[in-house]
């Protein structure tokens, strides 16, 4: 038999010629590409200005940088630039700034910037802009607005501030509404607060009084604090002061004087700690959530521009804030009445003094 025809002898012959052909073959062949790597979502460049007050307000303007400064902590992928104007000065010309710096979105916070915001996102028609409380009646397309419906927290917050004041004061109860300045902006919390007050007075065949004055400043402490001492001195038992940073001399003027307060724009409980035992509630006007939903929009390429989202009692966009340890010392009727009234206001049985804007809203 011939060693050429032994089986074993063959298989280990057809084993080596496979070896020297994968070896050769790597040789010729080149190496194959390594996997592309999935491509990752480009940064979103940010500017957020306010309309001259600081983000470190414990108050309207911080509520939307913690809206954003959310999305960072989530890990979304963000680059902001929080710009501070100062006064009532022209808001064109920095977000116009902006704006040529390739930021794709640019948020303007503040009633006061509204008009300029508008301006300024149809010169610059690629950018895309929100605008926090602007009053417009023609909204450009790469803008959205977001307005808050507050008259719908308000009102429980006076009816609130009433039954406190009539339970700590039999005699002589009164309570006091306090605004930055009388704007638009303002004005859906002095007539929300006030109606409650007055829904209490009916209700209840009550006679509690209610104050409304102006400090003339959103970022002015100091003068929201004269403002609310004199409201005390003539006998305010609980203050309510939409009034922005302007509104922490209010409040620390009733923990001084041993009175209450409500707090807000966000949780001033949390907000102002060294307050916290003056503090019945918080008129809440969620803001961080509207601007945290519409920029992780943005991020994934969906926009909601030339619409307006309107923020209710009903989708969350405004609320009152827990009672906290305040509320076993309300009479359990207040307590049922209070989420009768919220309920009432969002099924539009009960009014609350305030006509807002007819355009129709939307929802990011």
């Amino acid at each position: 038999m011939s060693h050429l025809s032994h089986p074993s002898l063959l298989s280990r012959l057809s084993l080596l010629s496979l070896l020297a052909l994968s070896a050769l073959l790597s040789l010729l062949l080149p190496s194959p590409a390594p996997a592309e790597p999935a491509p990752s979502t480009p940064t979103l460049r940010i500017a957020m200005l306010s309309d001259g007050g600081t983000f470190n307000d414990h108050s309207f303007n911080q509520s939307c940088r913690e809206g954003l400064e959310a999305l960072l902590a989530h890990g979304l992928p963000l680059y902001v630039q929080f710009y501070e104007t100062t006064g009532e000065a022209p808001f064109d010309k920095p977000l116009a700034a902006f704006a040529e710096r390739n930021y794709r979105l640019v948020v303007g916070v503040g009633y006061f910037m509204g008009k300029a915001l508008d301006e300024v996102a149809r010169r610059y028609p690629r950018t895309r802009f929100i605008s926090v409380d602007g009053v417009l009646d023609d909204i450009p397309p790469n803008l959205l607005l977001l307005t808050f419906r507050v008259d719908q927290c308000a009102f429980p917050a006076g009816f609130l501030a009433a039954a406190w004041a009539d339970l700590r004061d039999p005699e002589d109860p009164a309570v006091a509404c306090i605004g930055g300045k009388d704007v638009s902006s303002v004005e859906p919390f002095i007539a929300g607060f006030r109606a409650g007050v007055d829904y209490y007075n009916e209700t209840r065949a009550r006679t509690v009084a209610c104050h409304t004055a102006y400090v003339g400043s959103f970022t002015d402490p100091a003068r929201g604090r004269r403002v609310a001492e004199r409201l005390l001195a003539d006998g305010a038992d609980v203050l309510f002061g939409a009034a922005g940073h302007s509104g922490e001399g209010i409040i620390a003027a009733a923990a001084d004087a041993g009175k209450w307060a409500i707090g807000v724009d966000t949780d001033q409980y949390d907000a102002l700690p060294d307050y916290q035992d003056c503090i019945l509630t918080s008129c809440l006007k969620r803001m961080d959530r509207a601007l945290a939903n519409s920029v992780a929009g943005v991020v994934e390429n969906q926009f909601w521009g030339g619409t307006r989202y309107e923020g209710t009692l009903a989708n969350h966009g405004v609320a009152l804030a827990p009672l906290r340890a305040y509320e076993t010392q309300f009479p359990e009727d207040i307590i049922s009445d209070l989420s009768t009234i919220q309920l009432q206001i969002i099924s539009g049985a009960l009014p609350t003094g305030y006509l807002p804007p007819t355009s129709a809203p939307s929802a990011p």
